[in-house]
C-alpha cells in the first residue's frame, strides 16, 4: 500500500496548537465565561444607574436637609457660612460650594464647577425646592440643592465618582486576575495529569510494558483511565511474554531432534559416497548434501530464535549481555576471513566492552548478508573509534537497499525479495537479531547507501554504533 502524499499546507503554529489543545480550550472557555460575566454585570449596572442615582440623591438630600437650618441661618447673617458648608461637605464626603443665584461664589470649595445649564424641567424642580442631578455625556454628575430662595448648593461628585470608578476598575481587574489564575490552575491540573497519561501511553507503545502510570485508587475519571491503561499494559505484557516464552521453549526443544537429524544426514551422505556410480546414486548424494544444508539452516534459525527470545525476555532487572573487553582488530579479522572481507580498524588497538558471542553473531550476520548480496564483489568490515563510541560498518558492492526499505529490513521476518531470500535460505531474522543485539549493548544500527569520495556507489552499508564503555549495567 502506497504512503499518503504529504500535506502541502504549512503546519500549525505554536499559538494554534495551544489554542486547539485541551489546556488552551479549558483556559479560554473559563476565561471567556469570566469576561461574559463581567460584561453582563457592567450592562446591568449601566441599566440600573438611574435607579441608583435616584437613591443616592435621596440620601444626599436627607443630609442636606439636616444641615439646611445652619446654612439658612448663616445666609441670614446669623452664623459662619464657611463652617456650615465645611460641615456639610464632611457629611456628604463631597466637594461642595454655595453660590448665589447669579453664580457668585459665597462659601465652600472655590474649585467646585459652576452650576451647569438647567433644562426647564430641572429648573422647575429646583424652584419647587427639590434637588436636581445634572448629568452630561462627558463629566461626572453634579447635585444642586436649593438653599431658600437666595442660593444654590452645588455638590461636585467628581472625586467620589472617580474613587468609585477606580475601585470598580480595581475590583474588576482583581476579579479577572483571580478567575484567570483559577482557570489556569484548573486547566493545568487537568492537562498535567493527561500529559502523564500521554507519556505513559507513548512509553508503552515503545515497548516499555513494565511502565505504570501513577494513579489515585480513589481518584476521578482520569485516574480510572490510568488504571485501565495499566491493566492493558499488564495484560499485553503477559500475552507477549507468554508468546515469547512459548517460542523460546519450542525452539529449545527443537534443538535435540535437529541435532539427531543432522547426524543422520551426515551418515546418509557418507553412505551415499560408497554407492556404485549410477544416476540414482548421484541423486541420492545430491539429496543428502541438500538435506544437510537445510538442516544446518534450520539449526541456525532455531539458534536465532533462541537468542532473540533471550534478549526479548530479559527485562530491566536482568541483562543478558556480558561485559568483556574485545580487541577489535583480531576479532574482525577472524570473522571476516570466511567471507573474504577486507578489514580495517582505526586507530590500531581499538577495543570496546561487550558480549563476544552476541557481537560475533551480529558481525557474522552482517557479513553473511553482504556476501550473499555480492558473491563475487568486495566486502569491507571496518571499525572507527571516537571519544565515546565505536562505529562498525559492513559494506558490499551488491544491488543495495532501496531507501524506502532501509528502516524495515530490521523488522522480524521482513525480506526484500521473498523468492530470492528463500533461495538463499534467509528467513528474515538476521538483521532483526542484529538490531536486538545493538540495542542490548546500548547502541544503534542503520542501513545506508554506499558512498566513495562523496559520490554514491552501488551497494549497501550497514552501520552499528556502540558505546566504548559497553552495554548499560542491569538495574538491580
Amino acid at each position: 500500500m502506497s504512503e499518503p502524499a504529504p500535506d502541502p499546507r504549512p503546519g500549525p503554529t505554536a499559538l494554534s496548537r495551544w489554542r486547539r489543545g485541551l489546556f488552551g480550550r479549558v483556559f479560554l472557555t473559563f476565561f471567556a465565561a469570566v469576561l461574559a460575566f463581567v460584561t453582563l454585570a457592567s450592562i446591568v449596572q449601566f441599566a440600573t444607574r438611574e435607579r441608583h442615582d435616584a437613591g443616592w440623591v435621596e440620601a444626599a438630600d436627607a443630609v442636606v436637609e439636616a444641615h439646611k437650618p445652619a446654612l439658612l441661618a448663616a445666609l441670614a447673617g446669623d452664623g459662619d457660612l464657611e463652617a456650615a458648608t465645611r460641615a456639610l461637605a464632611g457629611a456628604l464626603e463631597l466637594r461642595v460650594a454655595v453660590r448665589s443665584l447669579d453664580g457668585a461664589h459665597l462659601a465652600g470649595d472655590p474649585a467646585t464647577p459652576p452650576l451647569r445649564p438647567l433644562r426647564p424641567r430641572q429648573r422647575s424642580r429646583l424652584e419647587r425646592g427639590a434637588p436636581v442631578m445634572l448629568r452630561e455625556k462627558s463629566g461626572e454628575p453634579q447635585l444642586a440643592f436649593p438653599i431658600g430662595d437666595r442660593a444654590v448648593l452645588i455638590a461636585d461628585t467628581g472625586d467620589q465618582a472617580a474613587r468609585r470608578a477606580r475601585n470598580l476598575a480595581l475590583g474588576v481587574i482583581g476579579l479577572v486576575g483571580l478567575l484567570g489564575a483559577s482557570a489556569w490552575l484548573l486547566a493545568r491540573s487537568l492537562t498535567r495529569r493527561l500529559a502523564l497519561l500521554e507519556d505513559g501511553a507513548a512509553r508503552m507503545a515503545r515497548g516499555e510494558l513494565g511502565h505504570r502510570v501513577q494513579v489515585d485508587p480513589l481518584g476521578d475519571e482520569i485516574d480510572r483511565l490510568g488504571r485501565a491503561m495499566n491493566d492493558m499494559a499488564y495484560q499485553l505484557g503477559e500475552l507477549i511474554r507468554g508468546q515469547r516464552s512459548l517460542l523460546a521453549n519450542v525452539s529449545h526443544e527443537l534443538k535435540t531432534p535437529i541435532a539427531r537429524l543432522r547426524v543422520l544426514a551426515e551418515l546418509l551422505a557418507e553412505r551415499a559416497e560408497s554407492l556404485p556410480e549410477h544416476p540414482a546414486s548421484a541423486r541420492i548424494r545430491q539429496g543428502a548434501v541438500e538435506l544437510e544444508q537445510d538442516l544446518g539452516e534450520l539449526a541456525t534459525l532455531v539458534q536465532d530464535l533462541l537468542t532473540s527470545g533471550r534478549l526479548e525476555l530479559s527485562g530491566p532487572h536482568a541483562s543478558p549481555v556480558q561485559r568483556t573487553p574485545i580487541d577489535l582488530a583480531p576479532f574482525l579479522a577472524r570473522l571476516g576471513a570466511p567471507f573474504a572481507a577486507e578489514v580495517a580498524v582505526t586507530p590500531p588497538g581499538l577495543s570496546l566492552v561487550g558480549d563476544p558471542l552476541l557481537l560475533d553473531r551480529l558481525i557474522t550476520n552482517l557479513l553473511s548478508n553482504a556476501r550473499r548480496a555480492c558473491p563475487q564483489g568486495h566486502v569491507w568490515a571496518t571499525a572507527v573509534g571516537a571519544a565515546e563510541d565505536v562505529t562498525l560498518a559492513v559494506e558490499d558492492e551488491g544491488p543495495g537497499i532501496p531507501p524506502a526499505e532501509r528502516a524495515r529490513v530490521f523488522e522480524a521476518f521482513y525480506r526484500l525479495d521473498d523468492a530470492r531470500a528463500r533461495d538463499h535460505g534467509g528467513a528474515g531474522l538476521g538483521l532483526y537479531l542484529c538490531a536486538q543485539i545493538a540495542r542490548a549493548h546500548g547502541g544503534t544500527i542503520a542501513a545506508e547507501g554506499r558512498q566513495q569520495a562523496g559520490e554514491a556507489r552501488p551497494g549497501a552499508r550497514l552501520v552499528v554504533r556502540l558505546p566504548l564503555a559497553g552495554p548499560p549495567a542491569p538495574v538491580l
